[in-house]
């Protein structure tokens, strides 16, 4: 005869169902699914995000989301948006060439740490919180150090849009790299074989340059077009300023 869990006569001694948890879920709350959705995006990529996976990341009916979220396009800009909480602002006083340079840094940091989510990135136009705490940063220090409040916006959204294209640039190739089974390293030995085949008749130049261009996946090309996009904009900044 098998044994029972407990003891007979002995079930009633408490009021507690067995089937609840010993510990109370956390409330569900916009924070907690965002926060899973971010976790889902960098775990399993764009195309594994949708409210019933998102459900099953929090142990909860796909129903009780809508009470937070109207639908999947705000939880996307929601998510989008909860990426620029991660961007960390400069200290104030270092100049509007090496804060503008300080922001790009550190949200191109952020959106490689993220990569699937930063995909959405260059789809959504989410404007949310996270987003105006870092414009308004940005916006306010350009007009502390003279700009105008036009050539703060154009400024401002014009290093933003450098950095989101540059981190585009970079990582669509390398998803689709890795999507057919290849590492950057090994894409690269083969291109370095087909460099290297190359006719030198035809593309002298190519055969030494073409891995500086396709190394646009490096710092360092990053941080060159940065430099000379803030050196343009002081150059713009004295010419517009002796011309008034």
């Amino acid at each position: 005869m098998s044994r029972a869990e407990h003891p007979p006569f002995l079930g009633a001694w408490s009021d507690a169902d067995p089937a609840e948890p010993r510990q109370a879920r956390e409330p569900l709350s916009r924070g907690r699914i965002v926060a899973a959705a971010v976790a889902i995006l960098d775990r399993d990529g764009v195309d594994a995000l949708s409210m019933r996976s998102l459900a099953v990341e929090l142990h909860t009916a796909a129903t009780s989301l809508y009470r937070h979220v109207d639908n999947k396009g705000e939880l996307l800009d929601l998510t989008v948006d909860a990426l620029m909480a991660e961007v960390e602002l400069p200290p104030d006083g270092l100049g509007w060439q090496t804060g503008l340079r300080t922001v790009a840094l550190n949200f191109r940091a952020v959106l490689l740490r993220h990569r699937n989510a930063a995909l959405l990135r260059g789809s959504r136009l989410a404007i949310g919180p996270n987003t105006l705490r870092l414009m308004e940063w940005v916006c306010a220090m350009l007009l502390d150090e003279g700009f105008s409040e036009s050539d703060a916006a154009a400024a401002g959204a014009t290093v933003i849009n450098y950095t989101v294209g540059c981190v585009l640039a970079e990582l669509l190739p390398t998803h689709e790299i890795e999507a057919a089974g290849y590492t950057w390293p090994e894409f690269e030995s083969q291109m370095t074989a087909r460099i290297d085949a190359l006719p030198m008749d035809r593309y002298p130049v190519m055969r030494r340059m073409l891995p500086m261009l396709l190394g646009h996946h490096h710092d360092r090309p990053f941080e060159y077009g940065l430099d000379a996009l803030l050196d343009g904009l002081a150059v713009r900044r004295k010419t517009v300023g002796a011309a008034e």
